[in-house]
């Protein structure tokens, strides 16, 4: 058995395990409520407000819920394969999901098993089935003291929009990860302490090019580790400061003929803040610092910042600014990462009460490490979902995306733009 399908086999069990431990865990302890120092404003987003008369009941089994849930959509698509000569397609999928949630009135775990099975009317190379099992644990272990616990697996395919092949693979890349995250939250009086670690494995499947050379991808088989730690101080019921240190690693499988391997740190200071009554968000700067091991890449030494907003203009309304930047691992085979910057707005209307019309605006840089490429994305959507009763929804979804490339190692230009029409069915 290889050494990457040994390291697989062994997260997956360290997965089994936390889950099969935060269920346990789950038996005993006193119920966390929520601070009001670090509860901004009393307004509740859109798409977080019940809907009495429209929420799925579920299936009742002892002190455990099952949500069954499918979505049957058609989707119409102008560029499947991303190239700059576009070939359109009719898209049909069918997702079901299911997903068992507890009933308690301490503690908290639930089970989702979902899968997506994909097939086009002409380009059948496209077709994929994918899936994904997650869990999540929740201890209440007192009134102050909080340990949650998350474990996922799933089997997916590369996008076509990643326009990472010198030569497109004939068939979509496909590739696996598991993941583990544990987060640890402490009040002491005005203070809180929110500590995270996550542990992230990516294996990925070759390709092969349309004449049947091998693309390698071994290359990208990675393990990513982060750890973090935050602590704010509420000075009053609406504002509190805080300071955040984070440090991450990717680990490579493969270190020859090229090293990617690399090691980094993030720090801010910011405050988050109900800026006025119908305003709230947190705003921070610092610094952030990412090392390759191999020196031919050199380091990232930047200004860091992260930004959220959220503005309620009426109860019907909810708007949301982010703007974050992190190093993201590259998929091209000469360069390791890549700094992306994104900011996204998006807002919410509730038109009616079962009827909920969303939009979306979204741009990224990407900065490559080692080539001369910068890619920018820009991104809209446009969707409305209508709910007819408690099992009955219908969804309409309009997406669109380009891809501006540039340097010496540009790649290629690409203008998508989809539209789809979606029955979604549930107990």
């Amino acid at each position: 058995m290889s050494h990457r399908v040994t390291n697989s086999l062994g997260l997956r069990a360290a997965l089994m395990v936390a889950a099969g431990a935060s269920a346990l865990l789950s038996a005993h302890g006193a119920e966390a409520q929520e601070n009001p120092l670090f509860k901004r404003g009393e307004n509740v987003g859109v798409l977080e407000r019940p809907r009495p008369g429209y929420e799925a009941l579920g299936i009742r089994t002892g002190s455990f819920v099952l949500y069954p849930k499918a979505t049957f959509r058609v989707e119409y698509d102008s560029n499947v394969f991303a190239q700059t000569n576009a070939k359109p397609d009719t898209i049909y999928s069918v997702a079901p999901q299911l997903e068992l949630q507890s009933d308690w009135g301490r503690h908290a775990a639930s089970v989702r098993l979902e899968a997506n099975l994909r097939r086009y009317g002409k380009h059948t190379s496209e077709d994929a089935d994918t899936w994904a099992l997650s869990g999540k644990g929740r201890l209440d272990v007192s009134r102050r003291t909080t340990l949650d616990v998350r474990a996922g697996h799933a089997e997916r395919v590369e996008a076509r929009t990643m326009g990472a092949y010198a030569v497109d693979p004939a068939e979509p890349i496909q590739y696996r990860t598991d993941n583990v995250t544990v987060i640890g939250r402490q009040e002491f009086g005005r203070a809180r302490l929110v500590a995270t670690a996550e542990v992230a494995k990516f294996d990925y499947d070759d390709g092969s090019e349309p004449g049947g050379t091998v693309i390698d991808q071994d290359y990208r088989d990675r393990t990513e580790a982060e750890v973090s730690a935050k602590v704010a101080y509420a000075i009053s019921p609406a504002t509190a400061v805080f300071v955040e240190i984070g440090a991450q690693q990717m680990s490579y499988d493969e270190t020859t003929p090229i090293n990617r391997d690399s090691q980094g740190m993030t720090a801010l200071a910011g405050v988050d803040w109900e800026v006025t009554r119908l305003i709230t968000g947190e705003a921070s700067v610092g610094y952030i610092h990412q090392e390759f091991d191999d020196s031919r890449y050199g380091e990232v030494s930047n200004p860091h910042y992260r930004l959220r907003l959220n503005w309620y203009p009426t109860p019907l309304v909810t708007v949301g600014l982010t703007a974050t930047q992190r190093v993201t691992e590259s998929p091209l085979a000469d360069s390791p990462a890549f700094m992306a910057r994104t900011v996204e707005l998006k807002a919410d209307y509730e038109l009616l009460r079962n009827l909920i019309i969303s939009g979306q605006i979204l741009g990224t840089e990407q900065d490559y490490r080692g080539i001369d490429r910068n890619d920018r994305r820009y991104g809209a959507g446009l969707s409305a979902n209508y709910l007819l009763n408690r099992t009955v929804g219908i969804g309409l979804r309009y997406k669109y995306e380009t891809l501006e490339s540039s340097g010496a190692n540009r790649g290629r230009d690409f203008d998508d733009q989809s539209v789809s029409l979606a029955l979604i069915l549930q107990r």
